[in-house]
């Protein structure tokens, strides 16, 4: 496998340095973070909720978007 090297800053190196896990390599948490072969980065969450945290979730993201079209309706009258 071939490789590149690439500048970053110090600040940028020391936060991808603290997003890295213990097992991981750079070009692994590179990867993960921007969302590598496993596709959308928002599948790492799949799985961290049990059913009734997802439910109470699902019930406060309804109410916000309840909350939402009151006030869009509000403005548009």
């Amino acid at each position: 496998m071939s490789s590149k090297t690439i500048s970053l800053k110090e600040e940028t190196y020391e936060r991808l340095r603290r997003a890295k896990g213990d097992d991981e390599s750079f070009s692994d948490a590179i990867d993960r973070l921007l969302g590598g072969d496993d596709g959308h980065p928002l599948f790492d969450l799949v799985g961290l909720l049990d059913d009734a945290e997802a439910e109470r979730v699902r019930e406060r993201a309804d109410k916000f978007r309840e909350n939402v079209d009151e006030r869009v309706g509000e403005v548009d009258q």
